[in-house]
């Protein structure tokens, strides 16, 4: 489960970076903006989330 969330936050992370870049560079919403940086915080929770789990399994 650790590695499935590390990986699935990774991925949405990098997704959502790829965005936050192309909304500078072309002409996107405001919206956008923020749904890049909601995507980005919440890929990193994830991420963050996979650690705590890591080193919950490896204290048993």
């Amino acid at each position: 489960m650790d590695r499935f969330l590390f990986v699935f936050g990774l991925l949405i992370f990098v997704i959502c970076l790829i965005f936050f870049v192309k909304n500078f560079i072309g002409d996107y919403d405001e919206m956008v903006l923020m749904w890049t940086l909601l995507g980005m915080l919440n890929a990193s929770i994830a991420m963050g989330v996979s650690e705590i789990i890591g080193v919950m399994k490896g204290k048993k």
